[in-house]
């Protein structure tokens, strides 16, 4: 018995909000170019514009200079998204990269000193607000097409690691030494 080949979907994931801002946070910001990565991926596809590519945009991220155009190309491509769409909800890119442009700047600067802690909270909850504010717009989008808010297997595990990284994070940052 022959099964039928799968399509593959013709619109992009609803995330859960929650689940989005869970991995930004956990993860210490690794999340953000990952998530960047996938939605561009999504975009790409509603666009049918192979120049596209999903792994270049998320380490772009890691360019000075380069990673808030990248971003306010990514929001502005969301914008246009949410045209298409019967969504009145609408993102400003401006302020993505003024988010973008604080996670970045803490969070290739790491250090134990109490000032750089405080940049790094800074950090991890700018960079959240940008992924859960991208997001936010991209599940307007993704509803009118009929997509379904969904939570995969993947990201059950990658919620997993990401706990993990946290509390070893803090647990090895609290130990005498």
């Amino acid at each position: 018995m022959n099964a039928a080949p799968v399509a593959p979907p013709t619109t992009g994931r609803r995330r859960p909000i929650g689940l989005v801002g869970a991995l930004a946070a956990l993860s210490l910001g690794a999340y953000i170019p990952i998530w960047f990565g996938l939605t561009w991926a999504e975009i790409r596809r509603e666009d049918h514009d192979e120049r596209k590519d999903p792994l270049a945009h998320a380490l772009s991220l890691f360019v000075p200079g380069y990673n808030v155009w990248q971003t306010y190309r990514h929001f502005r491509a969301v914008n246009d998204l949410l045209a298409r769409t019967s969504a009145t909800l609408r993102v400003d890119p401006m302020s993505a990269c003024l988010g973008l442009l604080i996670w970045w700047i803490t969070f290739t600067h790491y250090s134990s000193e109490p000032i750089f802690l405080i940049l790094d909270a800074i950090e991890l909850v700018a960079g959240t607000i940008v992924v859960v504010y991208g997001q936010r717009a991209l599940n307007a989008a993704w509803a009118t097409r009929g997509a379904e808010e969904r939570i995969l297997e993947t990201d059950w595990a990658a919620l997993g690691i990401a706990a993990i990284y946290a509390l070893l994070t803090v647990v090895g940052f609290l130990a005498p030494s």
